[in-house]
């Protein structure tokens, strides 16, 4: 999207309400963008059908975009003999699923057009690394990481651009996904930075994805983690 300026940009912002998705859409709007930000109950990720159609809805009243963030998504605790065939569809319905819907269709809209494009999704460092309760919700995410590299290797050529960020945990204090505090105390002591993170953190790396100076990143899922990937300052170790 070289020559285009921010004023002139527009991006649509799924899971808006959510806490990394409100901190996309603040900074976004900061920065200059034009914002249409959706979420429940304006569209419910988890029906099959409905996405790809509120995309196009979306894109004809706005008269296109420039981007598309894909910020939402469910983060279930539940041990592996518990997750079931209902609890896994639901998952990889609103994280994985929905995030095809609504890429293709964003792609579709740009290639009819002639376009170029941007489109970034919310990932996780837990498609990478086990952590207890979490078997189901690490597949959808890995699978969301095949999806980047899958759309980013058949579009390059069209203009489009597909990249994801993959967060350590972050705090955002969702009624959607309840996180006990305890779990998040025990978190932030193991953390290589003294502190789990917050919204604005990962919201900054998306927005440096859209920008001109990422123009060369494609494919990729950009951990954005503090540096916790690398490892726990409570693991077991030998030192004195």
């Amino acid at each position: 999207m070289s020559g285009v300026t921010s004023a002139e940009r527009s991006v649509l912002v799924i899971g808006a309400n959510g806490g990394i998705g409100r901190a996309v859409v603040d900074r976004l709007t900061a920065d200059g963008w034009s914002v249409t930000g959706t979420d429940l109950p304006e569209v419910d990720l988890s029906r099959g059908g409905v996405v790809a159609e509120h995309v196009a809805r979306l894109w004809s009243r706005q008269g296109g975009f420039d981007a598309l963030v894909h910020a939402a998504g469910v983060f279930p605790a539940a041990p592996v003999v518990e997750s079931d065939e209902e609890l896994f569809d639901r998952v990889m319905a609103v994280n994985t699923r929905s995030a095809l819907s609504a890429g293709t269709e964003f792609v579709r809209r740009c290639r009819a057009e002639g376009r170029p494009g941007t489109l970034l999704f919310v990932s996780s460092g837990a498609a990478a690394r086990a952590r207890l309760g979490t078997a189901v919700y690490a597949a959808s995410k890995a699978a969301l990481d095949a999806l980047v590299r899958g759309i980013a290797l058949e579009h390059g050529r069209d203009g489009i651009r597909c990249c994801a960020v993959a967060p350590g945990f972050v705090d955002v204090r969702s009624a959607v996904n309840p996180v006990p505090r305890a779990y998040v105390d025990a978190l932030t002591q193991a953390s290589v930075r003294g502190r789990v993170g917050r919204p604005g953190d990962i919201a900054a790396v998306l927005c440096w994805l859209l920008g001109p100076d990422a123009g060369w990143v494609n494919g990729r899922t950009v951990p954005v983690d503090g540096g916790d990937g690398v490892g726990t300052l409570t693991a077991p170790n030998w030192l004195s």
